[in-house]
């Protein structure tokens, strides 16, 4: 009761505290001068719910009823329906700030069934709850139902984190029912890190991959404390990252870092769900795919830039680590990173590396060094001899031998080792092989030079080399005497011709070269001899067999010039990335081939130094287009290096491979293997993958086939090999069988490889030798085939054309008696059904069975299979024929032995293998043994091959018999066979023929039907009948191939029949475009046999040979319409041969109409397909990868309006066009440079040049050497569109524009098409910046180089207005603020005359270049150059800067200037003035005359015995000098003085002169440098004879000076309230903005009472009446003030008063400077007589009362008031219990 008591007087006390506090709270408000903000609230709406709660918790310990007013109490509601009652449970109260988050609170769930109709919960203990023994109340049954119900209920509680929800589910008592739940996400770095490394850790040990980890701190919470679950709890986490195809783990985190998985699980909804005993840290482990990526980035560590070298990818099981990191030779690893969750890298130790274990994808960064190293490379040496002596008349040379893998010598084409000259005096060659040339253009597009002489320089001759053959051997296009040949080779018998052994070509493969190697780049270093010692280094002077120079070469002996280098480099890409590339410098001849086939390097010819880099990956492929066999495919670089001149020798080599390896060239032998992947057509396909592996050492090779299907295989040794296509192009079937490659050696050693079948027979080839290995399309593709017209009985007949060194064009038409042609072959498909009876054993004249009938040539068997071979080879062999074959075999039934084939095809193994034995037991009487003859059954197979084959080819069906037929098919009612008819022995007449000529008449998309008997012709006397069956329209014929012969010719005429067209009256006629004429009128006309032999006779319709001539004639013709035709006529009644092609060739080139519509457009037709001239055998036109085709689908324009062949068959006329190919004009073309001369570096600065283009002869008849036209792009399209470019240090002062065209076509009045040369010179691009030079224009001999030297001109001719503006007093920063672009400082300059004006701005943008001074001193300088000004005088202004405050000087030329408001300035050009005048005039010899250099006039002035001198451009002190000098020198007799010094001579530049002066032919020239020149045939006259005055230029220098004075201003600050009383006590602090625009605080000078000066940060506001202004002598600039401390009772000011000080004004901003429109509501700013006052305001927070005030009386009267009555209450009701007890 005490307890009870006291707390009674406690709450009555307090309840007095709050009603006195209020009433002085209201009381002071009611005075009505205090307001009271927002924020200023002395209790706080949480303490005033705190205070609440508390006497909430008094009354509830007095029973009293509170409900209303108790906050915040934890509301459970029921997870049921509404109906249910609320259910309460009391809070704790007060809730720990720990607590923040904020957390659903927990949901009952009850049954409804259970639950009663009213429930009223029991309240939660606190600790004011009387203990049991004295609160104890009864029980009813009912509040144990309701208490044992409640504890079968279950809890839910949900709490959101970002988009992630978490959600607890309960039974009651698990957790206490007033606990809170609180999940936070875990993001601190140091504990994510220990979170990563646990979870990573049961990752591996479960091996599953992450793909994401979410932490979180789940706990529960009851007054702050953590809880713990009695039972495990449920928990799903719904997370967006998780859907439910996912899967996770959960892991729980101790605080030992140890994960432990809750075997949680994603539900069909996405949620994550797990069963919790405990609370802490949870982590849901987003798991990944079943493979781990990692890539693997390699990075070169010694460059700035790291670039990226290598780069590989690996697929591992989660928790696998990678053992190997290095993967490159050349490398050494310095450090290493590894990517993170965030996707930063962090390092990681290289000893670390191999550790990892991957558990998520991620990147491995690994930083490489080179390796610096010397490494050496075998090469082989070729020391070619080119004067090895002469004996009875022959010249020993090793230009004498030849090589047969190289072409034969046609037309002197040959190439040699040893300079040609027309110059005598060259005599590196005998006289006997400097007959050998070949002409060629060089890659400058010279044509016409020779590749054997010396070019003139850098320029090569490309188009030499052909490539390296399978064999390693160097092939070249012209015949040559075996360059790169692996042996000696001497002069024959030399010993006893000289008596001695004379090498023509020794080899040497004992020398090395070598190379510096860092990383993975290779510089050649030089070349070591066999015994180790150097034998020459890389570069200049590269003469590396000098020390083997033969004592017998007669041919330049001061080095041993004439040799051949080779070296082979290896390499392969893998994951390599970095670059790839070769670099070479050096002379003569070098060439680089990739992979032997692909020249990518080609600098022929005898040459200065040349320089090429290739990069390789535009020859592989880029990296990111490569398939993985592509990347593992082994690459060869060969290198041929060759001295083939006697001059300078310079090798500098460098190329940059991954872990190349240079080959020893002889070492071991090898061979090479190449196949091209076709599809059915012949096509080349690319993207097919395959491998070749060696049988013994299961190394296997990776290749792909190229865009044309060629596959290549390098460096095989002996040995077997497996081939295997793994991966076939898109859209085709990748075979199933393998293939054999045997490379074997044969008696020399040489290694050669060939490709078999399963079977062991050889692959089949291309017609042109190479293997083929066709693809099957996995669709059906049938793209129209160009060339199948309107019938499949068109005569062959092809055009095509070929561009020749000399710009003109091959245009060839050829005709021959065949169907289809090599570029448009005829699609045959050849079907042979083929008799299999058991009378096929017999013999071809009887009936005797042969022994081994299957190869004893007398049977039927045989004799059938040999006649089809043969005709299959004769087809294949066909050049005009793309054949496919098919085999049907037949007896009693029939079956396909060969589906439809290029390749091998499978013939009948014997007879008697079609049985009929049906499957049903109840047809077991229509049992048939095989061997019988049926045809019906073949024909039934026959059609189904028929039915799939090639839609657009022609069908051929060819049926052998050697007897009728004796079985035929029984069908029932539907056509379906039920059994087998005829007695199999002997021919009825019956359904066995019928059934077959019905089968054959439903064959209808054969073309040609044949039977063919075998045998005795009496075994087969029905077998023609069933021709007659065949459908309308079919060819058909019937022949008895009675023996071989007759067999052979059967054949022989069924192949005639379809593809031979023998037809007469052939006339070919090709009518040209105007765009082509005859080079030459004469036409060539050759006829070949299959073979490629020219025929020189031919058969006349009596069949007699005769001359070709004889039976076709040739002409030239102008149609009706004006055109050039060619035409090729035969015999009217000669039939075209068999076998015969016709041929007519004429010479053609373009037409200057040609020229002219190219120059001025473009080509106007695109050559058709297969039109260009085809090389090599079984070559296609148009797809020889050895032809740079000019026609096929290129631009052009078309060679022919029209071109027709006419022929008569079966006598019917027919004509069909020939093919359109073009051709394009030679358009000639030529570089030229401009080179950029300095007289002084320090004079360099950036310049413009336009390249000028120009002819002195065109339509307009003006047009001359005077008066050139000038051309752009529109004129001429090659030229370029932007003739201009800038020179500068970046490109070393020097352009040079390629490609520019040589000549000008135009049409003449007369209608003709002229032509002209094209001149190029350069110009120098007047602007500002180079007004202060001149450039001295010169050209080369050539006209290919213009060199425009720069000199700076050291007296300007034409007068000009220099100002200068100088500031004293003012900052940088200050005189910035003048040259804002948007109201700038300008002086303006008006003309008086012209009332023109020129303006001078100070440039924003120029200022740091143009001001000159420092902020020491406060002085600066800005000057600016007016030039060219026009006679007169100009008026001065400024504009745009106030002078208050400055001092002004202004000066003109020296002279001070009074009125400097107003002033002007005078300028005056240089004159000359006649004042005495005289008809005569004196006459001058005068000089040539030239564009583009110094012109001069001279002149003697009689007045003061000086010389006037007239130049064309301003001259510099310097070259007057030698101007004086040479005119003493070189002007004797035109009256000039030998003494004649500097000072008399005046100098003018400029066109004023011209009217006084007579101009008549030319000037006297000065070059600039150390002549003059004279025209002696020339006379020119000049000023009339007197006497002249020259005065000089007056220019105008302004000088204005502004010195400033700084102003100050004082301002005082008063404080006031609102309503005006002031205050003192505020305190502010000053800042002010310095030139960087950064605020600096201001610091103030005072002293203290002790005397000592002192300074503070803040100044005082004291505002009695005549104090001194707080802040004195303000300077200019901008300011804000901070109040850092409000008067008593007041609020501090929270803004910031912006103002600023300028010229002594001071006026208020905003915060960027700009002058406020109005005063702010808290501050204004007043001025009277200069002194600024600034009023700040603050608003109150309260009014203390004064002493003695009413107010504070009756508070305290009412306090003492209410105190005596609570005591008094308090004493009553303890004298109450006193007399109870």
């Amino acid at each position: 009761m005490k307890s009870r008591n006291k707390k009674r007087l406690l709450a009555l006390v307090l309840c007095m505290v709050v009603a006195i506090s209020n009433s002085s709270f209201i009381f002071a408000s009611e005075n009505g001068q205090t307001e009271y903000p927002q924020e200023a609230e002395v209790q706080t709406q949480d303490e005033a719910v705190a205070d609440d709660m508390d006497v909430a918790a008094y009354a509830a310990d007095e029973g009293q009823a509170v409900a209303d007013e108790q906050p915040a109490a934890v509301e459970q509601v029921a997870a049921e329906p509404a109906a249910e009652p609320e259910t309460t449970a009391a809070a704790p109260a007060e809730q720990p700030a720990a607590e923040a988050p904020a957390a659903e609170q927990p949901t009952t769930e009850a049954p409804a069934a259970e639950a009663p109709a009213a429930q009223e919960p029991a309240a939660a203990p606190t600790e004011e709850t009387a203990p049991a023994s004295e609160n104890a109340t009864a029980e009813t049954p009912e509040e144990d139902a309701t208490q044992a119900e409640a504890e079968n209920q279950q809890l839910t509680w949900s709490q959101a984190v970002g988009n992630t929800t978490v959600n607890v589910t309960a039974e009651a008592g698990a957790l206490p029912a007033d606990a809170q739940l609180s999940v936070t996400e875990i993001t601190a770095e140091d504990e994510v890190k220990e979170i990563e490394k646990a979870v990573e850790e049961k990752a591996i040990e479960e091996q599953f991959s992450i793909k994401n980890i979410f932490s979180y701190d789940i706990k529960f919470l009851v007054d702050g404390s953590e809880v713990q679950p009695n039972t495990p709890v449920q928990v799903s986490v719904d997370t967006p990252e998780i859907t439910s195809s996912e899967d996770a783990a959960v892991l729980h985190v101790d605080d030992n870092n140890v994960a432990e998985d809750m075997k949680g699980a994603v539900d069909g909804e996405g949620k994550v769900v797990f069963d919790a005993p405990h609370f802490s840290t949870y982590v849901i482990a987003q798991k990944g795919e079943p493979k781990v990526n990692v890539t693997i980035e390699y990075y070169d560590d010694s460059q700035g830039s790291r670039p990226m070298i290598y780069a590989s990818k690996k697929e591992l099981s989660p928790g696998e680590s990678i053992s190997n990191y290095d993967i490159a030779d050349n490398w050494t690893i310095n450090r290493a990173e590894k990517s993170t969750a965030n996707g930063s890298f962090k390092g990681i130790s290289i000893s670390d590396l191999n550790e990892i274990k991957f558990v998520s994808d991620c990147t491995i960064k690994v930083y490489y060094t080179p390796k610096d190293e010397t490494i050496p490379g075998s090469t082989k040496f070729y020391d070619y001899t080119v004067k090895a002596g002469t004996r009875n008349g022959t010249y020993y040379s090793f230009n004498q031998l030849t090589n047969d893998k190289s072409p034969n010598i046609v037309n002197n084409q040959k190439l040699i080792a040893g300079s040609n000259s027309n110059d005598p005096r060259v005599d590196q060659n005998y006289p006997e092989y400097q007959k050998y040339k070949i002409s060629l253009s060089d890659s400058e597009g010279q044509g016409g030079k020779d590749a054997n002489c010396y070019t003139g320089g850098s320029s090569t001759i490309p188009g030499l080399l052909e490539g390296i053959d399978d064999n390693g051997d160097v092939i070249f296009k012209y015949a040559e005497p075996g360059f790169f040949v692996d042996s000696d080779s001497s002069v024959p018998s030399g010993e006893y011709i000289f008596g001695e052994k004379r090498f023509l070509r020794k080899v040497y493969d004992d020398y090395t070269l070598e190379f510096k190697r860092k990383g993975d780049t290779y510089t050649l270093n030089g070349v070591k001899n066999g015994s180790g010692g150097w034998a020459t280094g890389a570069g200049n002077n590269f003469y590396p067999l000098d020390q083997a120079l033969p004592s017998y070469e007669e041919s330049q002996r001061s080095h041993n010039y004439y040799f051949g280098m080779r070296y082979d480099v290896t390499f392969k890409i893998g994951d390599y990335v970095g670059p790839l590339n070769y670099k070479f410098t050096g002379d003569d001849d070098l060439w680089v081939v990739l992979d032997g086939k692909k020249i990518v390097i080609d600098l022929g010819g005898i040459h200065s130094a040349a320089e090429k880099t290739v990069d390789l990956w535009n020859s592989i492929g880029q990296v990111a287009n490569l398939t993985e066999a592509q990347k593992q495919q082994n690459h060869t670089l060969t290198i041929l290096y060759m001295e083939r001149g006697a001059g300078d020798s310079n090798c500098k080599m460098e190329f940059t491979l991954p872990s190349a390896k240079i080959q020893q060239v002889d070492k071991t032998k090898m061979t090479n293997i190449s196949f091209y992947k076709t599809d059915a057509n012949g096509t080349g396909l690319s993207g097919a993958e395959f491998t070749l592996t060696n049988d013994k050492t299961n190394t296997t090779m990776y290749a792909a086939s190229a865009s044309d299907g060629l596959v290549q295989f390098q460096q095989l040794v002996a040995g077997t090999y497996t081939l295997t296509e793994t991966q076939a192009p898109k859209d085709y079937v990748t075979p199933t069988t393998s293939w054999k490659v045997k490379v074997t050696a044969d008696r020399s050693g040489d290694l050669s490889a060939r490709i078999y079948l399963a079977d062991d027979t050889e692959l089949g080839k291309l017609t042109s030798g190479e293997y083929q290995i066709i693809n099957s399309a996995s669709t059906p593709v049938q793209p129209p085939t160009p060339g199948i017209v309107e019938t499949k009985k068109e005569l062959s007949h092809e055009k095509y054309i070929a561009k020749k060194e000399d710009g003109t064009y091959n245009l060839t038409l050829n005709v021959s008696g065949a169907v289809g042609s090599e570029s448009y072959a005829n699609k045959l498909d050849v079907l042979f059904v083929m008799d299999t009876s058991n009378s096929m054993k017999w013999g071809m004249n009887n009936s005797n069975e042969q022994g081994d009938y299957t190869k004893n040539t007398n049977s039927r068997f045989y004799n059938q299979q040999k006649a089809v071979e043969d005709a299959v080879t004769k087809l294949k062999s066909r050049k005009n024929v793309d054949a496919r074959f098919a085999v049907v075999a037949f007896d009693t039934q029939a079956g396909i032995e060969t589906d439809w084939t290029k390749d091998s095809i499978k013939y009948p193994t014997g007879v008697g293998k079609y049985p009929y034995s049906p499957y049903y037991p109840y047809w077991s009487r229509y049992d048939k043994q095989a061997g019988g003859t049926n045809y019906e059954a073949g024909l039934i197979k026959a059609k189904q091959l028929l039915d799939s084959g090639r839609p657009e080819a022609t069908k051929i069906v060819v049926f052998l018999s050697d007897g009728d037929p004796t079985f035929y098919y029984n069908k029932d009612s539907q056509g379906n066979i039920i059994g087998i008819g005829g007695d199999g022995k002997s021919y009825n007449g019956g359904k066995e023929m019928t059934n077959a000529q019905t089968q054959l008449g439903t064959m209808r998309s054969m073309n040609y039907f044949y039977t063919v008997g075998v045998g005795p012709e009496d075994s087969y006397k029905h077998l023609s009948s069933l021709i007659s069956s065949a459908p309308s329209g079919t060819v058909k014929g019937s022949y008895n191939g009675t023996d071989s012969s007759n067999l052979k010719n059967a054949f022989d005429s069924i192949i005639r029949d379809a593809t031979e067209l023998l037809c007469t009256d052939v006339t070919v006629t090709d009518t040209l475009t105007d765009e082509v004429e005859l080079a030459d009128p004469e036409l060539q006309v050759v006829v070949k046999d299959e073979t490629g032999k020219v025929i020189n006779k031919l058969k006349n319709a009596s069949g007699n040979e005769v001359d070709v001539s004889d039976i076709i004639t040739t002409q030239t013709q102008e149609d009706s319409d004006g055109k050039t035709q060619i035409i090729m006529r035969f015999n009217s009644d000669y039939k075209l041969e068999s076998g015969y092609t016709y041929y007519v060739t004429a010479k053609i080139r373009p037409t200057t109409k040609a020229y002219l519509e190219y120059q001025n457009g473009s080509y106007t037709g695109t050559g058709d397909k297969n039109t260009d001239e085809y090389l090599g055998t079984g070559k296609k036109p148009g797809n020889d990868t050895r032809n740079d085709g000019t026609s096929s689908e290129q631009n052009g324009f078309y060679s022919n309006v029209s071109a027709n062949v006419t022929y008569k068959y079966n006598n019917k006329t027919y004509t069909k066009p020939y093919a359109k190919p073009v051709i394009q004009v030679n358009a000639s073309t030529v570089s030229h440079t401009v080179d950029k001369k300095w007289e002084n570096d320090s004079d360099k600065v950036a310049v413009a040049v336009e390249l000028k283009a120009y002819v002195t002869e065109a339509a307009d008849s003006k047009i001359s050497l005077d008066n050139p036209k000038y051309l752009t792009s529109e004129d001429v399209k090659t030229l370029p569109t932007s003739m201009q470019v800038n020179l500068s240090e970046t490109n070393n002062w020097t352009h040079t524009w390629e490609n520019l065209p040589t000549k000008y076509f135009y049409e003449a009045a007369d209608g003709s098409i002229k032509e002209t040369d094209i001149h190029y010179t350069v110009e120098e691009v007047q602007t500002d910046a180079t007004k202060a030079f001149y450039g001295q224009v010169t050209e080369s001999s050539d006209g290919k180089t213009t060199t425009i030297r720069n000199k700076k001109k050291d007296q300007e001719d034409k007068p000009f207005i220099e100002v200068t503006k100088t500031f004293k007093g003012l900052t940088k920063t200050q005189i910035r603020e003048l040259a804002n672009p948007e109201n700038p400082y300008t002086i303006t300059l008006i003309h008086t005359d012209t009332n023109t004006s020129k303006t001078l701005t100070m440039n924003a943008g120029e200022l740091n270049n143009i001001l000159q001074g420092n902020d020491n001193e406060k002085v600066w300088t800005y000057t600016w150059k007016l030039e060219d000004c026009l006679d007169g005088t100009y008026k001065v202004s400024e504009s745009n800067y106030g002078k208050d405050g400055y001092d002004v000087t202004v000066t003109v030329n020296g002279q001070q200037v009074i009125d400097w408001n107003d002033f002007s300035v005078s300028t005056k050009q240089a004159t000359i003035e006649e004042y005495k005048q005289s008809k005569n005039t004196t006459t001058c010899s005068p000089k040539t005359f030239s564009i583009g250099k110094v012109n001069l006039i001279v002149a003697k002035l009689t007045a003061n015995e000086g010389y006037f001198v007239w130049t064309n451009t301003p001259v510099s002190i310097s070259e007057r000098k030698a101007i004086v000098k040479l005119i003493s020198d070189k002007t004797n007799g035109i009256g000039f003085s030998p003494e004649a010094e500097l000072k008399k001579c005046y100098f003018y530049s400029g066109n004023g002169i011209k009217d006084t002066l007579v101009f008549r032919n030319g000037e006297i020239k000065y070059d600039g440098q150390d002549e003059l020149t004279f025209d002696a045939s020339k006379q020119w006259s000049m000023f009339a004879a007197g006497t002249y005055t020259f005065t000089e230029t007056q220019n105008a220098e302004i000088q204005i000076t502004n010195t400033y004075s700084e102003q100050t201003a004082d301002l005082d600050l008063i404080k006031t309230s609102v309503a005006g009383t002031k205050f003192d006590g505020a305190e502010f602090k000053l800042y002010k903005k310095n030139d960087e625009g950064a605020y600096e605080l201001q610091k103030f000078e005072y002293t203290d009472e002790s005397g000592k000066n002192q300074t503070r940060e803040t100044i005082q506001v004291i505002n009695t009446e005549g104090s001194k202004a707080e802040l004195k002598n303000l300077q200019s600039g901008q300011y804000y003030l901070e109040e850092v401390k409000a008067p008593e009772a007041c609020m501090l000011l929270a803004d910031k008063i912006y103002f600023k000080q300028e010229k002594g004004v001071i006026t208020l901003t905003d915060e960027d400077g700009k002058t406020l429109s109005s005063s702010p509501t808290m501050w204004t700013l007043s001025n009277t007589a200069k002194k600024y006052t600034l009023t700040v305001k603050n608003e109150i927070i309260y009014d203390l009362p004064s002493t003695g005030h009413s107010g504070i009386f009756n508070i305290m009267m009412s306090g003492i008031l209410l105190m005596f009555a609570g005591i008094l209450i308090i004493y009553k009701m303890k004298g109450k219990e006193v007399l109870k007890k």
